[in-house]
C-alpha cells in the first residue's frame, strides 16, 4: 500500500546533513541578528521532531489528537525532574523520557478504541487540561504556575550553553525523526496505520488488530513528542504552564495540514512555515498591515492563521509538500505535458 505521497529514497539524507552543518555559519556572515534567527531556526527543529511523531498519528494512522502541548510539556518536566532533581545524566534522559511520555500516550490510546475523529479530539484536549493542572498541583516538583528553571544540556561531559551549540544537536535529532519516521510509514507497522487511516472495516477483515496498532501509533507519536520536550526544557532553561496551552496543540495541528498530512517531509515544511511565519514574517509586515487592519497582536496573528489555512484548504488541501510534488511532476514531463495544448 503506497502512502497518498510519491515514495522517495534517502538520497538527500547526506546533502541534509551538510545543509544543516553549514547553515549557522552561513546565518552568521549574512546578519548580525543571527543569533535571534538561530533560536527561531532551534525552535523550529523542536517542533520538527513532534510534528514528524504528530503526522504518523494523525496523517497516516488517522486519529485525532489536540493534546500534543501536554505531552511536549510531559517531556519537558520529566526530563527537568530527572536532571536536575533526581540527579540523572542528560543522557539517561534523552532514552527514558521518550519512553515515559509515550506510556502515556499508550494509556490516552484507549479512547481511541471507543471515540473517533472530533470526539477523540476533545478527549486529548481533556488530557491536555489534565496535565496542566497536574502541573501546578505538584508544584514543589515542577514549580507550579510560577514555572521551572533548567539547566543546560551536558552531554558526554560537554555543556551546551548556547543556542549555536543547541543547534547542531536538535538538528542531529531532527534527522534522525525524519530517517526513524519514514522508516516506520515504508514498514509493515506504517502499513497498518495507513490500513486503519483507509478504512478500518478493511482492516479488521485483512486481520489487522485495530487495538494494538491504534495504542502503538499514540505511542510513536508521545515518544516523539517527549523527545521534544527534553530538548525544548534544556534549550529554553525555563518552562511553565503557559508554554503549553491548548492554542500549541492547535499550531501543531495547522503545521502538519499545511505540510502536507500524510506526510513525513510535508510535517517538516509545514512547520518551518509555520514558525518562520510567526516569529519573523508577521512581525515583519505586522505594522505596515496593522493601518489597514485594526487588531490586537495576537488577534493579528489568529487572523493571518486563519486566512492561510482557509487559502491552503481551498487551493492547496495537498500542503506544501504536495505542491511541491506537483511542480516535481509537471516538471518531469514537460514538455509533454498531456494538459498543455499546442495550436
Amino acid at each position: 500500500m503506497k502512502t497518498r505521497f510519491e515514495d522517495e529514497k534517502l538520497k538527500w539524507i547526506p546533502l541534509l546533513i551538510l545543509l544543516v552543518f553549514f547553515f549557522p555559519f552561513i546565518l552568521k556572515s549574512a546578519t548580525f541578528s543571527y543569533k535571534y534567527y538561530l533560536y527561531v531556526i532551534n525552535l523550529a527543529g523542536i517542533y520538527m521532531i513532534l510534528t514528524v511523531g504528530l503526522d504518523i498519528l494523525s496523517g497516516y494512522t488517522g486519529l485525532m489528537s489536540l493534546g500534543h502541548a501536554a505531552f511536549l510539556a510531559l517531556g519537558a518536566y520529566f526530563s527537568a525532574i530527572m536532571v536536575d532533581q533526581l540527579g540523572l545524566p542528560f543522557e539517561l534522559s534523552l532514552i527514558l523520557t521518550p519512553m515515559l511520555v509515550g506510556c502515556f500516550g499508550f494509556i490516552i490510546g484507549f479512547p481511541a478504541l471507543r471515540v473517533q475523529g472530533i470526539y477523540l479530539g476533545l478527549t486529548t484536549m481533556g488530557f491536555g487540561f489534565i496535565v496542566k493542572r497536574l502541573i501546578i498541583v505538584f508544584n514543589e516538583w515542577t514549580g507550579g504556575s510560577a514555572g521551572l528553571s533548567v539547566s543546560n544540556a551536558k552531554l558526554f561531559g560537554w555543556t551546551i550553553n548556547s543556542d549555536w551549540e543547541n543547534y547542531f544537536i536538535i538538528y542531529f535529532f531532527v534527522i534522525i525523526a525524519i530517517i526513524i519516521g519514514r522508516k516506520i510509514v515504508r514498514s509493515k507497522l506504517g502499513r497498518a496505520f495507513m490500513s486503519i487511516r483507509d478504512s478500518e472495516q478493511a482492516a479488521i477483515a485483512s486481520g489487522i488488530n485495530l487495538a494494538k496498532y491504534k495504542m502503538i501509533s499514540f505511542f510513536i507519536s508521545g515518544s516523539f513528542a517527549g523527545l521534544a520536550g527534553v530538548l525544548f526544557a534544556h534549550t529554553s532553561n525555563f518552562i511553565s504552564t503557559d508554554h503549553f496551552d491548548i492554542l500549541l496543540s492547535i499550531y501543531f495541528i495547522v503545521m502538519v495540514m499545511i505540510g502536507g498530512i500524510g506526510s513525513i517531509y510535508g510535517a517538516v515544511l509545514g512547520t518551518l512555515f509555520i514558525v518562520l511565519m510567526e516569529n519573523l514574517f508577521i512581525p515583519l509586515f505586522e505594522d505596515g498591515l496593522s493601518k489597514f487592519i485594526h487588531l490586537e497582536t495576537g488577534d493579528f496573528q489568529a487572523f493571518i492563521f486563519g486566512l492561510i489555512m482557509l487559502i491552503f484548504i481551498i487551493f492547496q488541501p495537498l500542503g506544501l509538500y504536495g505542491m511541491w510534488l506537483k511542480m516535481r511532476i509537471y516538471w518531469k514531463i514537460f514538455p509533454f505535458n498531456p494538459r498543455k495544448r499546442f495550436t
